[in-house]
């Protein structure tokens, strides 16, 4: 089998070396992979044409600013395309740019696979249109997408969320703060200096006196260089390991938020862009009233949110210090986050996936 992927983000590097793993442990023949994507893609063997780092951009100014390079991305993985003739591409996540590799793709009548669904019930079922034109099938990460998409014309099945699997039940017993400002450039910049100062105002007052930071070994250091002068702050790469240690932590809106869940780690969700990307989100966004996924995932907020203008390190203070303080406000905190892990399946889904593909690509070479 010859594979094109297209992962473009840091969780979509990981989320396609897992379906990649899968594939090579349950396909009999020889796998070949190749395209765009990072460490973990290449470390399960694919072939990265193109690296993620230089295409992981979040924001409609800046996605603009950037549009001819990644107009040129996508003229190169059409001619690679082409010259290696794949018998599927499958696309992971980033839908803005891979939605329009798909529908070129399926003119070709190359088989398209979609893995982990675009937020369209956030963003409005509109879009669904576009997607049914990009994708043979949608392997989806959360249960309730299946019947969304199904109601509105993609092939979509449900195939559970890796990180349940990955992350058995546990408690928090770390005694740090935990430090998760994103794995995009954009993120780090506006997040983390007021994570850094609010955990400032809690080292100043004895409440806590370490900083874990998770830093992305897809990002330049330099990007972490005022926390790298903090005293107390401690940078690691790797989620989880910064987890491991925390007694709390500050949260970047998304799939971090639901590990940080899994983990039994209280936390705050932070989410800040530029006033332009946040005014058009605010115009898009329909039918949820959460921005943190976990928070979403679980239909009631279990973690807290601060939004733009109040991602301030007061804020983050006054909703942390009880976490480190108040041993019943942890405790509850702890017990909202079972709801995240009950709503995100059963089984290996990366397995799931590998199957699912398998089993349409036998379908196809049939008709």
């Amino acid at each position: 089998m010859k594979l094109l992927i297209s992962a473009g983000e840091a969780s979509g590097d990981q989320r396609g070396a897992e379906v990649l793993a899968a594939l090579k442990r349950i396909h009999p023949g020889h796998l070949e992979a190749f395209g765009l994507g990072g460490g973990r893609l290449a470390g399960e063997g694919m072939n990265v044409t193109h690296h993620l780092r230089d295409y992981a951009v979040m924001g409609f100014g800046e996605i603009l600013l950037s549009l001819g390079k990644f107009l040129q991305l996508e003229k190169e993985l059409k001619a690679l395309c082409i010259r290696e003739k794949p018998d599927c591409i499958l696309l992971v996540d980033y839908p803005g740019f891979n939605m329009r590799l798909g529908r070129w793709a399926k003119k070709k009548g190359i088989p398209v696979v979609h893995y982990v669904a675009p937020q369209m019930w956030a963003w409005g079922a509109w879009r669904v249109r576009k997607l049914r034109k990009s994708t043979d099938i949608l392997l989806t990460l959360f249960a309730f997408e299946e019947p969304f998409f199904r109601a509105r014309g993609v092939n979509a099945v449900f195939t559970g969320h890796p990180l349940r699997k990955q992350i058995p039940p546990q408690i928090a017993k770390g005694e740090s703060l935990g430090l998760l400002p994103g794995s995009r450039a954009q993120e780090v910049e506006k997040l983390l200096p007021a994570m850094l100062q609010t955990f400032i105002l809690l080292r100043d007052k004895g409440i806590v006196d370490k900083a874990l930071l998770a830093v992305s070994d897809h990002l330049e250091r330099d990007v972490y260089r005022e926390a790298e002068n903090t005293v107390g702050v401690e940078l690691i790469e790797g989620t989880r390991e910064v987890l491991a240690g925390s007694k709390a932590a500050l949260v970047c809106s998304g799939t971090a938020t639901l590990e940080t869940a899994l983990c039994g780690v209280p936390f705050v969700v932070c989410y800040k862009t530029s006033g332009f990307t946040y005014t058009i989100a605010r115009h898009l966004v329909k039918g949820i009233k959460k921005i943190g996924l976990a928070n979403i995932i679980a239909g009631e907020e279990v973690a807290p949110e601060l939004i733009q203008k109040d991602v301030t390190p007061i804020n983050m203070q006054n909703l942390l210090e009880p976490l480190f303080t108040d041993n019943t406000v942890a405790e509850t905190a702890r017990k909202k986050l079972e709801l995240v892990r009950n709503s995100l399946g059963d089984g290996d889904p990366a397995e799931n996936a590998a199957v699912e593909i398998i089993r349409y690509l036998e379908v196809t070479d049939e008709s």
